[in-house]
């Protein structure tokens, strides 16, 4: 697909993402109408009761919402053509597995209400990455692979730390945030929380953008990108500490969220049938829209608010039985 068409796709995709945004703001147990967010936005008033939901609730909600997917979805169209896995995810290298070893250790800890929580979540995703550079620095040449081997054998140890800790856990006042914490949601969002991801989050895009080129050339092999200038080991050290940090700042907040990085860029690339700028945009697009829809349908279709991960799984799964059906190679593209 040429430039101006995936442009114009992009465009249509941002509209899209803009249109359920404001529906995400409005749906709920206490639905907000359009005009009341208009009113609110242009800073006239409303009723109080409304103008406490949207900006206690549905705004903070909303916005994570369209940070995580977009987050999750980046870091996973990076790993992918990081490690050449076509099923590669931000949990490749153990970060989702250790904030959730976090988070749990944080609510048996300080207890489940705690706003500690989401930093024992931040640094457990962040200490599972560094066991992950340590094993992989005394590991074998192909540093890809070990550094991949690396994150299973340090997911499977912050597997093996939360079954202890749910263990230890009261079964009366924990074990169940313990669980719920482990399928992700957005209904504990509130803005101190936006906020304490923001400052993870911006700074790692940054990074990202920065090094946007060379990403895109890490696709190749090492020899290739040392060839065309790319400071390998360099560059690939900033990509994975960018994305660390900001898959475990939103992991910290949200808990588990399946499927939306995986699913995402392989969407993204079907349309391109590329990987270039263009492409890490439109999955950044692609992975708010889905998070956004996930959301409003957790809270939309029952009194009870459905765990985030089972939507996205429900959404990811038959996905990747088209993939595999339309690609049966299963080649890198």
């Amino acid at each position: 697909m040429n430039r101006k068409k995936v442009n114009r796709l992009i465009c249509t995709f941002l509209m899209l993402l803009a249109f359920l945004v404001g529906v995400s703001l409005s749906v709920g147990k206490y639905p907000i109408s359009l005009q009341d967010i208009v009113r609110i936005l242009r800073g006239q008033e409303v009723e109080q009761m409304t103008y406490a939901v949207f900006m206690t609730l549905r705004l903070p909600r909303t916005l994570m919402a369209v940070l995580a997917g977009a987050g999750l979805s980046l870091a996973g169209y990076i790993y992918q053509l990081l490690f050449k896995n076509i099923l590669a995810s931000p949990d490749i290298i153990g970060v989702a597995s250790g904030a959730n070893a976090g988070a749990a250790l944080g609510i048996v800890v300080m207890g489940a209400g705690s706003v500690l929580v989401p930093i024992y979540a931040f640094f457990g995703g962040i200490l599972a990455v560094l066991l992950v550079m340590l094993f992989a620095k005394n590991g074998h040449r192909n540093s890809l692979a070990t550094i991949v081997l690396s994150g299973i054998v340090v997911s499977a140890m912050a597997e093996a730390v939360i079954m202890i800790l749910k263990l230890l856990a009261d079964p009366n006042s924990e074990l169940a945030p313990l669980e719920y914490w482990s399928m992700g949601g957005l209904s504990a969002i509130t803005a101190s929380k936006v906020l304490w991801v923001l400052p993870f989050f911006l700074p790692g895009m940054v990074a990202l953008f920065l090094v946007r080129y060379q990403i895109t050339i890490l696709g190749l092999s090492n020899e290739e990108a040392s060839a065309l200038g790319v400071r390998v080991k360099m560059i690939r050290g900033i990509v994975l500490v960018a994305t660390t940090v900001i898959v475990s700042a939103i992991v910290s907040v949200t808990g588990l969220i399946t499927f939306i990085g995986l699913v995402a860029p392989h969407a993204a690339r079907m349309i391109t049938q590329r990987s270039n700028l263009q492409t890490a945009a439109l999955t950044c697009i692609l992975g708010g829209i889905l998070m956004v829809l996930a959301d409003c349908a957790a809270r939309g279709f029952s009194d009870i608010e459905i765990p985030i991960s089972i939507l996205t799984s429900l959404i990811g799964a038959p996905f990747l039985v088209i993939l595999m059906i339309k690609r049966r190679d299963w080649r890198f593209y």
